[in-house]
């Protein structure tokens, strides 16, 4: 009886695994939201297209313009160390 219960437990397992494994898609949240400019390592330009902003990155800075509000602000960091 012992053999037949670990029997039922593993095939009801083994089923539920493939069920989930088979019914698995790839998330596409994010492809084509990010459409790359141009520009260098250092310097790129980068467009997003669901909220409508464009990043443009420096040495020292990101600027980040709202096309649809009509702004922009700068984001400074220090990406090399002195």
């Amino acid at each position: 009886m012992k053999h037949y219960a670990i029997g039922l437990v593993t095939g009801a397992l083994l089923i539920l695994s493939a069920v989930m494994f088979l019914g698995a898609t790839e998330s596409d949240q994010y492809e084509g939201r990010y459409q790359f400019i141009g520009g260098s390592t250092v310097d790129m330009k980068v467009f997003d297209s669901r909220t409508g902003k464009f990043y443009m990155r420096g040495r020292d800075f990101v600027t980040e313009y709202d096309i649809v509000n009509s702004y922009y602000r700068v984001h400074t960091y220090k990406l090399y160390e002195d």
